[in-house]
């Protein structure tokens, strides 16, 4: 996932503000400072991003939902939950598989070995035999993962093109 420009500039500015306050004020409690809510109704203009999932390694995304959110913005931002969830249901499915696969392949080895701790070399080969076997899945989700990702670029058009012309006054003629 990208960062959103408004965080990122916002973050560069927070450093450059830190970086030319004085001495005196580093030497302030950090316990004045104010924190945010992290609570989504407060926040309508920024998006909240949690710890990785467990079995899925993503992070989820909870998009802002603006008081008086536009429908080119809504269609948008509805389309982008729908890509997160399939990508979080894909991951998942292929790491529960994994995960599975993996248990039972180090528990043949340790039965064929004695007990012995499963080497780098034997799970190389668990890893290979693994991927050559997803590989039709991995290809299939791909291009569904770029289907999914192009039909984000219409949506995306929409909306920043309502916000543009909702901001910018019209010029006056030359």
């Amino acid at each position: 996932m990208g960062v959103c420009r408004r965080h990122a500039s916002s973050a560069s500015r927070a450093s450059t503000t830190a970086a030319s306050t004085s001495a005196a004020d580093s030497t302030s409690s950090s316990s004045s400072k104010k924190r945010e809510s992290l609570d989504p109704a407060s926040n309508t203009d920024k998006f909240l991003v949690g710890n990785p999932h467990p079995v899925s390694n993503l992070r989820p995304v909870k998009y802002p939902v603006p008081a008086h959110e536009s429908p080119e913005d809504r269609i948008f931002r509805e389309r982008r939950e729908r890509v997160d969830a399939f990508n979080q249901n894909f991951w998942v499915n292929n790491n529960n598989m994994f995960n599975k696969a993996k248990a039972e392949y180090e528990d043949k080895i340790r039965a064929q070995n004695g007990n012995q701790p499963v080497t780098t070399e034997e799970l190389s080969v668990f890893y290979k035999d693994f991927l050559d076997k997803a590989y039709d899945r991995q290809m299939t989700y791909n291009r569904q993962w770029w289907v999914e990702n192009m039909g984000l670029l219409l949506p995306a058009a929409k909306a920043a093109v309502r916000k543009w012309t909702a901001r910018s006054p019209s010029s006056p003629p030359a």
